[in-house]
């Protein structure tokens, strides 16, 4: 029988709640598309990383010492808020298309923090590479300044898509009648997305569970501060399951259910009416599209 701790009960949780919204989400790609900024691809793979994830947790803590699964581990957990960060990267895209998006500036702007989110996907996984896979301090130390910057870049990637979520809102008669519904759902799950990414920049700069001797030998140590209880291996369970699990499934939920409810393929065009159309005729007399 095999024996789990918290954390473990934890992914096998995980691996069960995201199976539906893995169909789900594949459900959104087929009927809204697979442009990347669509938003909805990145549910999907987000899905694909925590069950990936929760399959690897419950492999490692039956197999402690392997470090190969405690790097993929760590990568995964830091990884996966950026999914969430380019989801709602997306949904933002939707929300100006044809209206505020046809502005230049902010189509490049947006195209942008597409940008920012994929090098601090990158800097993230390089620097948890090099971190589990040291032979030194030296190694270690690297590794953390890449992951470092990586966590730092998703805050950053947070703040701005926040400002442009109040930009839209800002000029929100301009926008479509179910780009609209969209936009209040993204407005929704940014509070909890902002505790997801607070965790993953306290995890990052929480205290490493092992070390080097004098001798060049990797020993465990024991972590020491107010930090360690954000560890993403072995920092409180009770912390990682309110801070990352919760809100992270919670702002997947809320963006599941708004995709769900917005006919987009039939939203009108332009910006002309704030109302929207209200049939097909209506909305091809005006030029727009079906």
């Amino acid at each position: 029988m095999v024996h789990l701790d918290a954390r473990g009960d934890i992914s096998v949780a995980e691996i069960i709640i995201y199976i539906p919204i893995l169909i789900m989400s594949g459900i959104l790609v087929l009927r809204h598309g697979f442009a990347r900024r669509a938003g909805w691809i990145f549910l999907l793979i987000l899905s694909i990383v925590r069950i990936a994830g929760g399959i690897t947790h419950i492999a490692l803590e039956q197999n402690p010492t392997n470090s190969t699964l405690q790097i993929v581990v760590g990568i995964l957990e830091s990884a996966g808020v950026s999914p969430l960060l380019l989801a709602t990267l997306g949904f933002l895209n939707i929300v100006c298309q044809e209206t505020l998006g046809e502005d230049p500036l902010i189509d490049k702007g947006l195209k942008l923090l597409g940008a920012l989110g994929t090098v601090a996907l990158v800097l993230t996984i390089i620097g948890g590479v090099k971190a589990g896979d040291a032979k030194s301090a030296s190694d270690i130390s690297s590794g953390l300044k890449f992951r470092h910057i990586g966590v730092v870049l998703f805050g950053v990637l947070y703040a701005l898509l926040f400002l442009a979520h109040g930009f839209c809102w800002a000029n929100s008669g301009r926008l479509m009648k179910h780009r609209r519904m969209l936009l209040t759902g993204i407005s929704i799950a940014l509070p909890f997305l902002a505790i997801r990414v607070a965790y993953t920049i306290l995890s990052a700069y929480s205290p490493l569970t092992f070390g080097f001797n004098s001798d060049g030998q990797k020993i465990a140590e024991t972590c020491s501060g107010w930090l360690c209880k954000f560890s993403s291996t072995s920092g409180s369970w009770a912390v990682y399951l309110f801070m990352s699990v919760a809100t992270e499934y919670v702002s997947v939920i809320i963006y599941t259910v708004v995709g769900t409810r917005i006919p987009l393929q039939k939203d009108y065009a332009g910006g002309r009416n704030p109302n929207g159309w209200n049939s097909d005729e209506e909305l091809m007399k005006y030029g727009g599209r079906v």
